[in-house]
């Protein structure tokens, strides 16, 4: 991005941390994501540039290298910092980014780490106490190193108090879109997916595709498979006992498991996703206002209307109407 790019656009400041032995995928996500202009969306878009940790000049994973101006220093002043992965051993950072991580976030900033970048906000010392996910593959090490972290072992991602953590690279897509809802709403979030030929924006509580338990002694992940199912089934309305029965525990035994895999109770769950599978009707089609309520598990229009604002902070009717005016 040139220069005089940079300076006529005037949304959040995001930068990219960048590093020796770059993960070059992660990297070429938050670059499409952040670091295009997108003009049909007006000077109101990310002001991206790249920060490095190890010198001017990295290496990329496949043998690329890449020239960097500017160091530590340019994570002052961003409002969103992105760390795309990281080297091995993922327990280990330089000092020098351990305070300049921890002041920034100090001063505002959100921070996102893709795969092994959630390592990076464990290591600073930022992830303590909260929520967080990474890689199926290195829960493990993770859980050894970190225990003081909790960590998920089925979302795609979780946002927990301005911090952002992914699973592996490709759910870096899927989080990388939820900070543009978050900044400029579903709709457009939905048109950068579209331009990107990728899925909408998916919620964070959807879990990792993967063939088997994570942990041998994880129980929580034998819930992986009910929360598939309850996604294909949001126009019944199914209660705690029943969803309990179905996964061969007891009601009690099962909030705890559910609260503990997803980070919300049963019910704020399952609002997230009826809510966000309207939206997708509201936006990908025709149907009623009131079909879209029964097709989502409401008994009524108006409680459906009622819920919806309460999470979108908008109505049915304005959300598709704004949802169609930034696709065109």
């Amino acid at each position: 991005m040139s220069g005089n790019e940079e300076q006529m656009l005037r949304g959040p400041k995001v930068v990219a941390l960048v590093y020796d032995r770059l993960s070059m995928f992660e990297f070429g996500i938050v670059t499409e994501v952040f670091g295009l202009t997108r003009p049909e969306f007006g000077d109101d878009w990310y002001q991206f540039s790249l920060c490095s940790v190890d010198g001017r000049e990295i290496t990329g994973t496949g043998g690329m290298s890449l020239k960097v101006e500017r160091g530590l220093e340019a994570l002052v002043e961003a409002d969103i910092i992105v760390i795309p992965g990281w080297r091995t051993p993922y327990t280990s950072i330089p000092p020098s980014l351990k305070t300049q991580l921890t002041a920034s976030y100090n001063n505002g900033a959100r921070i996102v780490g893709i795969c092994g970048g959630a390592f990076v906000l464990a290591a600073a010392g930022l992830l303590s106490g909260k929520r967080a996910t990474t890689h199926w593959q290195f829960v493990e090490t993770f859980i050894g190193a970190y225990p003081d972290v909790r960590l998920e072992t089925a979302p795609l991602y979780c946002a927990d108090n301005r911090l952002y953590t992914s699973a592996g690279s490709a759910a870096g897509i899927d989080l990388c879109l939820h900070v543009v809802q978050e900044d400029y709403g579903h709709a457009i979030a939905n048109v950068v997916a579209k331009r990107l030929v990728v899925a909408p924006v998916r919620p964070g509580a959807q879990t990792q595709n993967i063939d088997r338990a994570i942990l041998p002694q994880d129980k929580h992940s034998q819930l992986a498979s009910l929360l598939d199912w309850l996604r294909l089934n949001l126009a019944t309305r199914y209660t705690i006992e029943d969803v309990a029965q179905k996964s061969n525990m007891s009601a009690r035994t099962f909030l705890r498991h559910f609260k503990q895999v997803t980070g919300m109770t049963y019910g704020q769950w399952m609002t997230l996703q009826r809510i966000d599978r309207a939206k997708t009707l509201l936006t990908e089609t025709d149907l009623s206002v009131d079909t879209v309520a029964e097709a989502c598990g409401y008994g009524s229009t108006g409680s459906f209307r009622r819920a919806f604002i309460s999470e979108v902070r908008t109505s049915p009717s304005l959300f598709r109407k704004s949802s169609l005016v930034a696709s065109n």
